[in-house]
């Protein structure tokens, strides 16, 4: 009689060890096929969120034709885009400065002893009308190794540019207006003299199935009161000028290597800065690319 038991009851655990084990394989089967049409929907449906992320290596960093530090650095930077669609897209931008060497002197006017020493927060939005693209935006400069938060020489800007995109090259437009380090407030006194524009004209072409190259050639130039106070040059005119090229290679469809190569200077005379002022700086720089798409 107690083996017929144990007979019963080693049956029984026999039955729902398969039952469980026929469970769990049913289970997973089910959560397989969830997973697999969830991949399916999501790769036929775009998602209106996506991030870029780049780390650029330079031979100096260039801002606006003055070469703030002519030792090498890294200017790693992400931005992330929502796009809605007919209501156009928008942006936050955030990008850094490394500084990679000890060294310090005259070729260097941001904060010596390595580490990150500029810090910038671009929010922004971009609206589409036809081949018109309009931006607008906010550029928030904090400088880590100048004090910050305390004592810094952080400034804000705003910004717009006006792209027109075509087949030959894209020309475009921007306008920033300083209303803090230059003007002292927002819309102190007249806007006009706290201006830097710039005009552009980029073009991009493909070399072979993963290898694009591309240009820009631009040109910037300041109201008076922006001149003397970045350029140190009395009298409105023309700042700065860049011509650069590019080449990138997509590894994947999302990771891509490539190479850019510039050079970039002051302009002085008549329509320029004043030489007495300041000394037009030219200089050839570059460095390597990385870039993630997601």
């Amino acid at each position: 009689m107690e083996d017929l038991r144990r007979s019963v009851s080693n049956d029984n655990r026999v039955v729902i060890t398969t039952l469980a084990s026929r469970a769990i394989f049913c289970g997973a089967c089910v959560l397989l096929s969830s997973l697999t049409a969830a991949g399916a929907w999501a790769a036929e449906e775009k998602s209106p969120l996506s991030f870029d992320v780049r780390t650029d290596l330079y031979s100096a960093y260039v801002w606006r034709g003055k070469a703030l530090d002519k030792h090498a650095v890294a200017q790693p930077s992400v931005v992330g885009t929502y796009d809605a669609q007919e209501a156009g897209s928008f942006s936050l931008r955030v990008w850094s400065n490394w500084d990679l060497s000890q060294r310090s002197g005259d070729s260097k006017e941001t904060r010596t002893g390595g580490g990150i020493n500029v810090l910038l927060f671009t929010p922004s939005y971009t609206k589409a009308f036809g081949p018109v693209e309009v931006t607008v935006g906010n550029i928030f400069y904090t400088f880590p190794g100048d004090g910050y938060p305390r004592n810094s020489k952080s400034t804000y800007e705003l910004y717009t540019t006006v792209a027109y995109k075509n087949r030959i090259a894209t020309p475009s437009f921007s306008v920033y207006y300083d209303y803090r380090g230059v003007g002292g407030g927002f819309m102190v006194d007249n806007p006009l003299k706290d201006l830097y524009a710039r005009v552009a004209l980029d073009k991009t072409f493909r070399l072979a199935e993963r290898v694009t190259a591309s240009g820009t050639a631009l040109l910037g130039g300041g109201t008076d009161h922006y001149c003397a106070v970045r350029y140190r040059s009395p009298g409105e005119g023309f700042a700065d000028y860049q011509a650069s090229v590019r080449v990138s290679y997509a590894v994947t469809d999302a990771l891509s290597v490539g190479a850019t190569l510039a050079y970039t200077g002051l302009v002085g005379g008549a329509w320029g800065l004043d030489r007495s002022g300041v000394s037009p700086d030219e200089i050839v720089w570059g460095g390597v690319n990385l870039r993630w798409l997601y």
